[in-house]
């Protein structure tokens, strides 16, 4: 039996590879299948992590579990993001053709705002849903309400920002259409603020749909409200989305 470790961020990830020494069939043409466990530092399970190889995406179960075919290759990257834990990419090599179990633990992170006062009446406004209608009502960016969500059906909020003006959806991914200085298109990561924070490197669907309860659409970067615009940024500017989560017992102000 070998073990491999890779570390990367502080986070072990631990792949047990199997080698008995016997003759290996090959693998059959539609692939291999490798499986996996996500915990946290305390050894919980972690639900609904996305896990990413060679382009393909599952989330984690209840048990924080995950299987993905690979293609017949012996080396992969995958990478592992999910709300609140610090992201993890890391290249695996399978031995004698095969994969066995990855364990994967996941660090918290935590994010710093600013002191706020909580009050009561302005709670729903501090969640920026109430100023939600007032930019929608300005005619700039594309709005997507909790019952579009729903009509769409859609289980992904990529496939359900894909029709979208200015979006691509690149195996899996939201990016928007950026122009240089020779009027090339290319493509950009835009910009997710989660609830009125930037959350840094997100991916949109790192959010399971039924927990959002507005979009906000600016592909764009003259149409983005100053509110939502980096300070003292030096990447090319791109577009933002701005997600809402939805109101706890879905109380109105």
């Amino acid at each position: 039996m070998t073990r491999a470790f890779h570390r990367l961020a502080g986070v072990i990830v631990s792949c047990m590879l199997t080698t008995t020494g016997r003759a290996q069939t090959p693998a059959a043409p539609t692939g291999r299948p490798l499986v996996g466990i996500v915990r946290d530092a305390a050894g919980a399970a972690v639900a609904q992590v996305t896990v990413t190889v060679q382009g393909t995406s599952v989330l984690t179960d209840v048990r924080g579990g995950f299987r993905l075919i690979t293609g017949d290759i012996d080396t992969v990257t995958i990478s592992l993001r999910h709300v609140g834990y610090e992201p993890i990419e890391a290249r695996l090599t399978a031995r004698n053709r095969q994969w066995d179990t990855v364990m994967v633990q996941l660090d918290a992170v935590a994010q710093r705002v600013s002191g706020v006062t909580v009050n009561e009446s302005l709670t729903r406004s501090a969640l920026g849903l109430r100023n939600f209608e007032t930019r929608r009502a300005s005619g700039i960016g594309t709005f997507i309400t909790r019952q579009d969500i729903v009509a769409r059906g859609a289980s992904r909020l990529s496939d359900l920002l894909r029709s979208k003006r200015g979006v691509n959806v690149v195996r899996g991914k939201v990016r928007f259409a950026a122009y240089n200085a020779g009027s090339r298109t290319t493509s950009c990561q835009p910009d997710i603020w989660l609830d009125g924070t930037r959350s840094q490197g997100m991916e949109i669907d790192e959010l399971p749909s039924n927990t959002v309860e507005a979009i906000e659409l600016y592909p764009y970067f003259s149409s983005i409200p100053v509110e939502f615009q980096r300070i003292g940024a030096n990447t090319t500017p791109c577009g933002t989305i701005v997600v809402w989560t939805r109101i706890p017992n879905g109380r109105q102000p």
